[in-house]
């Protein structure tokens, strides 16, 4: 946002106790080993004093720089708005914003006689001078840009580039980067990548639209993340307890009038008496992918919907959709032109091995064997890791592969569009992911599932649920 801006952006770190601490952000270039220049975002947090310094630098030339401020414990940043401060001393200094744009303010005159006075004066001021009289013909006879610079002079900080940043730029070349870098990650974007499967029970969500919520579906993210992370059978606030009851009734409506529908009515099996409860639903379900996929892409709330499965269930369900992963993976090497005679009978071998029984336990201990991946990226190099990483809880390994279907803005988060047989290095370079997988192994938390980093505010998902537009149609 600083590289947008072309000026620095100030972050006002706000805890529950609403002490702050200042972070800075900013733009500079590096010279890359081929000599290339290239600007990059930079910057970050301030000791107290520091920063009391430097706004205060900020302020004695009249610079009101961009803030936000951030409130962690909400999950929210918040602009500032500075109402006619900011006008005024955007004025003071730049007599074309003045005229055009402050008329009918009551201190025009007062900016535009200070301006002209300054005008008039014949000495010269050291602008390294940090003293009143000096700050006030600066403020007069400079515009507000140009006294940023000489605050980060009198700083001792680089002079930031206030060329205007061509957006054209990011909307002619990022499609052909974003292209680049997921070849890389070995997802070509074109056709199915090796180690997924076309069909959705191994791809992402098979629905880009959801229910809408009623007018009471809506929920704060604190709410929500207490009532997942419930331990006990009901939440502790009454409160809490109220708004449960509410979104229950949500998920529950959009699962009688998914099965009203009827096209997995005979994959359910249900016992005699069933109430048809998501838990007796989604259970159900867990032998059938593409159904338990499509419902919970049909749910608002997902997470509250899987919370209610029991461990082993939930743990029986993650190991299904790993076993999906593997066996799609090799029949993927299957159809790779580059994949020797060799490589493709040892895995039609294989596969035949791991699919005689429907996913049973034995086939997916088959499938799952590290031994025959090892065996096979050594007859194969390119073929995906299908095996889960050394350093990864089984369980952990389990509800990794839950998630995508499990968290409603999965496909906004930085890996939504990543091919499920990198998840393993996923894992491992993302802590947002550990966390969540260990919370939900260890505690049945699943409060950290909607705090996945991504493109969307929890407002922007409220709306998106009462307009019934899923994550993936805003990708």
């Amino acid at each position: 946002m600083a590289q947008y801006l072309r000026e620095p952006l100030f972050v006002l770190d706000v805890d529950q106790a609403n002490d702050a601490h200042v972070q800075r952000y900013f733009y500079q270039d590096y010279t890359l080993p081929n000599g290339d220049i290239h600007e990059t975002g930079c910057g970050g947090a301030m000791d107290d004093a520091t920063s009391k310094g430097m706004l205060r630098a900020f302020a004695n030339l009249h610079v009101l720089p961009v803030f936000m401020v951030l409130k962690r414990h909400e999950g929210h940043f918040y602009g500032v708005h500075h109402g006619a401060l900011s006008t005024r001393w955007q004025a003071e200094g730049d007599l074309a914003f003045a005229q055009d744009n402050c008329a009918n303010h009551e201190w025009f005159n007062e900016v535009i006689a200070h301006m002209e006075y300054c005008e008039s004066r014949t000495d010269e001021v050291d602008c390294e001078v940090d003293t009143d009289e000096a700050n006030a013909f600066l403020i007069g006879t400079m515009e507000r840009r140009d006294r940023l610079d000489i605050v980060h002079d009198r700083l001792q900080l680089p002079r930031l580039d206030d060329g205007h940043y061509d957006m054209d730029i990011l909307t002619r070349d990022l499609p052909t980067e974003a292209a680049r870098l997921q070849a890389q990650a070995g997802n070509p974007g074109a056709g199915s990548p090796v180690g997924t499967d076309p069909l959705p029970s191994a791809g992402h969500r098979p629905v880009a639209s959801t229910a809408m919520i009623s007018k009471h579906g809506r929920v704060s993210i604190q709410a929500l993340q207490r009532i997942l992370n419930t331990r006990a059978a009901e939440p502790e606030h009454m409160a809490d307890r109220t708004k449960l009851r509410q979104l229950r009734k949500e998920n529950h409506t959009v699962l009688r009038d998914w099965m009203t529908r009827g096209q997995h009515r005979q994959q359910l099996n249900l016992p005699a008496g069933s109430t048809n409860t998501l838990l007796e639903v989604l259970t159900a379900l867990i032998e059938h992918r593409v159904a338990i996929h499509e419902l919970l892409a049909t749910l608002p709330y997902p997470e509250l919907a899987v919370k209610v499965l029991p461990k082993a269930v939930l743990l029986r369900w993650g190991d299904l959709e790993a076993y999906g992963v593997q066996v799609s993976a090799i029949r993927h090497v299957l159809l790779e032109e580059s994949a020797s005679l060799q490589a493709k009978d040892y895995c039609n071998t294989w596969l035949h091995a791991c699919t005689t029984d429907n996913g049973s336990l034995r086939d997916r201990t088959i499938a799952r064997d590290p031994d025959r991946w090892r065996r096979l990226a050594s007859l194969f190099p390119d073929a995906p890791a299908g095996a889960r990483p050394t350093g990864i809880d089984p369980e952990c390994w389990a509800i990794l592969h839950t998630l995508q279907h499990a968290a409603w803005a999965w496909e906004v988060t930085p890996w939504g569009a990543a091919p499920r047989t990198i998840l393993g290095s996923l894992y491992h370079d993302h802590p947002a992911l550990q966390r969540v997988c260990e919370s939900v192994a260890v505690w049945s938390d699943w409060g950290e599932v909607i705090s996945l980093p991504s493109g969307f505010t929890w407002e922007d998902r409220m709306v998106s649920m009462e307009t019934g537009l899923s994550a993936q149609a805003h990708y």
